[in-house]
């Protein structure tokens, strides 16, 4: 692999070579950058996440502390005796003593109240009385509902927290209903206030842009937050997966529409709730995004660099050097002119003056052979057209011999002026090419010659002849043979509904000629044979027909000319005579 690699390397171009070693220096350095660079950045980014994974946790321990703190309370107000007497005792109270008791509970209320500023109410409801008393009502209904709905949760999750109709309720039931399994005989009830949760949570990202955070239980599926796209907060816990069983904070990545966020929570298994804090990651990457970008910029100027660099090589060594191999080439195709001297006075200018030289002595002796190959080609050619004229003559001689034995003088006469016509042309016009539309004015008049002879019974169509190929200049005879090479090895034996058509396809590359028939034809060995025939040396051969036009038509217009056969679409031989156009005058 590697001899194969030094290989292609040594075909190439000084140019390229130049490139591929600049190329070869420069990348290790931008591959060196972008991994140092990268490396920091990952760095970077494990301190950030250290450092919100801290400010999670400081944020979370905060609510926990003040939770711990109000579920202590409850505890020392479950068991206090005017809470009791009201639940136990409230039968033997008189009106006086009841009242005393009732504000004692609201005095003891108010003070768990006042010891925190996420608490908005503290309840308890007497569920023997079916009464319930709070710090800021002196006497109502039980929240039978409510009670119901918190001692079905605490039986289910353990949690002391329950999200119920846009409350957030801290309860605590005496007694223990979910170790006693007994009915309760009374609730206490805090009820936390979701409004200054919300301003809590708007202080622990204040200083982020687009950030925020969020408390979550996902046991009971309540959300609080101080963003107000539910389907933001919704679509983020369903992406990053909060783990249960984490008490340490987790950092996850999450995308919404083309913004990401860098998340971090942790939960607490007192209360089974998770604080989530969300900050896009440009608030806090956007200078490590600006490094990469000055890396990208760096390494877009060292190309900058190399670009300038080559092109400067290209135009003082790489331009001269690729225009003296093209000079080469066109040499090599024909071209011997000789070329424009450059500027400079370097090491190029004396390759070109002896280039120059070279070339002014190669077309003096070129030109001398071109000129005996030009005379022994016109004379094979004319040699060729020659053999044809006789043929025809012979032809149309037997004919005529046949019909006079025949004694059909009318078509005897007609046969007579369609000949006269024939060779009347072939006196008055010496030049061995004529235009496509008189040659095929001489297929047609042998068509009708035909006609005569094999009275009706094998009919020619011609199509029209496109306009753009009226004017070129094909040698004269060459469609007449093809077309008597049809009538006399395609339908010559038919007895009847014999067909040849002829048709000019034309295009800007090619003019073809194709002569079809619904004869035998032949089979596909045959046929490569005769092809193969057409391309053989023919020195010492009779040249006559088919032969004779395919090598006229390659004398003429090149090697990529000629006659190619193949199936007719009616099952005989199809005959195409090809001309390049580019060839053609």
């Amino acid at each position: 692999m590697q001899q194969r690699a030094l290989e292609v390397f040594k075909s190439k171009s000084i140019f390229a070579k130049i490139i591929v070693v600049f190329m070869f220096v420069i990348t290790p350095l931008c591959v060196l950058s972008l991994v140092i660079n990268s490396k920091g950045e990952s760095a970077v980014k494990r301190e950030i996440d250290k450092s919100l994974g801290a400010r999670t946790a400081y944020f979370s321990n905060l609510l926990a502390v003040e939770l711990n703190r109000m579920i202590q309370h409850q505890k020392e107000f479950i068991f206090d005796r005017d809470l009791q007497r009201l639940v136990y005792l409230y039968n033997t109270l008189g009106k006086y003593e009841w009242g005393e008791t009732i504000l004692r509970a609201q005095e003891k209320m108010q003070i768990i109240k006042t010891s925190s500023t996420y608490i908005k109410n503290v309840s308890a409801q007497m569920l023997e009385t079916g009464k319930v008393v709070s710090n800021d009502n002196a006497i109502g209904t039980v929240d039978r509902d409510a009670v119901d709905a918190f001692v079905k949760q605490y039986h289910a999750t353990g949690s002391p927290l329950m999200y119920y109709k846009d409350r957030l309720l801290l309860g605590y039931i005496y007694p223990d209903a979910i170790l006693t399994q007994l009915k309760p005989d009374y609730v206490v009830f805090i009820e936390l206030s979701v409004t200054e949760l919300r301003k809590a949570l708007a202080t622990f990202t204040k200083d982020y842009e687009g950030a925020g955070a969020v408390l979550a239980d996902l046991q009971q599926g309540w959300t609080i937050t101080n963003e107000q796209d539910p389907t933001f907060i919704s679509s983020m816990l369903d992406n990053i997966q909060v783990r249960t069983d984490k008490e340490l904070p987790e950092i996850n990545r999450f995308r919404s529409g083309t913004t990401d966020y860098l998340v971090s929570y942790q939960m607490d298994p007192s209360t089974h709730m998770a604080l989530l804090v969300y900050i896009p990651e440009k608030q806090v990457l956007g200078d490590l995004s600006s490094y990469r970008i000055w890396f990208w910029v760096l390494s877009i100027i060292s190309m900058l660099i190399i670009a300038v660099f080559a092109t400067w090589i290209y135009r003082l060594i790489h331009k001269p050097l690729t225009k003296l191999v093209f000079l080469f080439r066109k040499v090599e195709d024909g071209y011997l002119e000789p070329a424009a001297l450059p500027k400079g006075q370097d090491e190029f200018r004396y390759l070109y003056e002896h280039f120059n030289s070279m070339v002014s002595k190669l077309k003096d002796l070129i030109h001398k052979l071109y000129e005996q190959d030009l005379r022994a080609k016109n004379s094979e050619l004319k040699q060729l057209q020659s053999q044809i004229n006789p043929h025809f003559l012979y032809n149309t001689y037997f004919i005529l011999h046949r019909l006079a034995k025949m004694n059909d003088y009318e078509s005897v006469i007609l046969f007579s002026q369609y000949l006269g016509e024939y060779f009347q042309f072939i006196t008055r016009n010496g030049a061995s090419e004529i235009p496509l539309e008189q040659e095929l004015k001489h297929a047609r008049l042998y068509v009708d010659i035909q006609q005569i002879r094999f009275s009706n019974r094998i009919d020619a169509e011609f199509d029209p002849l496109p306009d753009d190929c009226k004017d070129v200049l094909v040698p004269k005879l060459i469609v007449q043979p093809i077309i008597e090479n049809a009538y006399k090895y395609g339908v010559e034996r038919m007895s009847d509904d014999g067909l040849i058509t002829i048709r000019i396809v034309s295009n800007p590359e090619t003019v073809r000629i194709i002569v079809e028939d619904n004869g035998a034809g032949m089979d596909d060995t045959n046929l490569q044979k005769l092809q193969a025939e057409l391309g053989s040396s023919m020195e010492g051969e009779e040249i006559t027909g088919i032969r004779n036009v395919h090598r006229r038509l390659q004398l003429q217009f090149g090697k990529e000319s000629g006659i190619v056969l193949g199936h007719g679409e009616n099952g005989g031989l199809k005959v195409e005579l090809v001309i390049m156009r580019s060839q053609a005058q």
